[in-house]
């Protein structure tokens, strides 16, 4: 499956990208905010196989489209009826384009899905991933205290969440930057 936009392109996480996430995941700069990343490329392979097989997951590579390059991750899990977490979105895109690849996620889970709800829980830590939310429609929830084990270390997290009234307006603030600087 791929979904596209206008600067990138969201297509289902398969084993042949276990050699690209195990690399980007190992990233310092990256893995400080993430659960501790895989030990060895066979960790990474056994962690996606699981995650392709679960119903209530959908992992999705990000791509852009001028290059037909991958940049990242992105993720919709814990998905129910009416709800869902996105997350795992790690992307080496720039702004635009990482921007986009959040709102193709939003829009296929609103309109494919029909989630009622979507939600993220980022590491307060990582206050470049805070301050996008803050600087979106999403609506701020709460702060789960110790929620995060990172390196034998405890930290909150911080939830955010779209309904698909926030999304649509995130979505025309989204078109208009777009316009004003293409």
């Amino acid at each position: 499956m791929k979904i596209s936009g206008k600067f990138v392109l969201l297509k289902k996480m398969n084993l042949s990208d276990a050699d690209f996430i195990y690399n980007l995941r190992k990233k310092k700069d990256i893995s400080l905010y993430l659960h501790n990343p895989p030990k060895s490329l066979s960790f990474q392979k056994k962690w996606m196989m699981n995650n392709i097989k679960d119903k209530k997951t959908q992992d999705f590579m990000i791509i852009k489209k001028s290059n037909n390059r991958k940049i990242g991750t992105i993720a919709l899990n814990k998905i129910t009826k009416s709800n869902a977490e996105w997350g795992r979105w790690i992307s080496k895109g720039n702004i635009v384009e990482n921007i986009e690849s959040v709102i193709i996620l939003l829009d296929y889970g609103f309109n494919n899905l029909r989630l009622r709800n979507i939600y993220s829980l980022t590491n307060n830590m990582n206050t470049r991933v805070v301050n996008f939310h803050k600087n979106t429609t999403a609506l701020f929830k709460r702060t789960r205290k110790s929620f995060f084990l990172i390196n034998n270390k405890r930290f909150d997290a911080v939830e955010y969440s779209f309904n698909k009234k926030r999304f649509n307006l995130f979505k025309k603030k989204f078109k208009v930057m777009t316009e004003s600087i293409l």
